[in-house]
């Protein structure tokens, strides 16, 4: 009997354990779009690195909350925001792994001014195929091309993030697909 508790209370042990993984972080990229169809791209203070906006999710805010927050640290009012894409983003950078699930989202604005929060050095509107010039990581312009692409349908899909020669490099191995 008491082998049989025993066994009982380990195996329960053992899907509780199983059950509790590490917390996938999840972030919001906001593809902001102004009346000249131009995006939004922002380079990070002191670095070479242009990216459009975005945010970790907290336990303190909803999603809307978090979008509009993104938008008004940059002077913006939003019309109206939509998912676009749900991914998986796996990193493998310095022989450390993460996985991230990144939501992209985007938005028209309804004003014209926008102002540069901290931590941004500067703020440009580019039309779409200069922004997948200019934004310094592959698996964002992934991601934005297909959106722009097909802005009709909601994407999914998985990617990879990781470094080759000190560049960054992006590789889709979970082909995108619409939701």
């Amino acid at each position: 009997m008491n082998r049989l508790i025993t066994i009982i209370l380990l195996v329960a042990f053992h899907s509780v354990h199983a059950q509790v993984e590490k917390d996938i972080p999840i972030f919001h990229r906001l593809l902001v779009f102004n009346a000249q169809n131009e995006l939004l791209v922002v380079k990070i203070e002191n670095t070479d690195l242009w990216v459009t906006p975005g945010l970790y999710q907290t336990k303190e805010q909803t999603i809307k909350e978090g979008l509009d927050s993104i938008a008004s640290t940059y002077g913006l009012v939003l019309k109206e925001h939509k998912l676009k894409g749900t991914f998986i983003l796996k990193r493998q950078v310095n022989g450390e792994n993460s996985t991230s699930l990144r939501n992209v989202f985007t938005a028209r604005i309804k004003n014209e001014s926008t102002k540069k929060p901290e931590g941004i050095e500067e703020v440009k509107w580019l039309s779409g195929s200069e922004a997948l010039e200019i934004i310094s990581f592959p698996h964002i312009n992934a991601m934005i091309k297909q959106i722009i692409s097909h802005p009709d349908e909601i994407w999914g899909g998985t990617l990879l993030q990781y470094k080759e020669n000190d560049t960054w490099s992006t590789k889709i191995v979970e082909q995108f697909y619409t939701l």
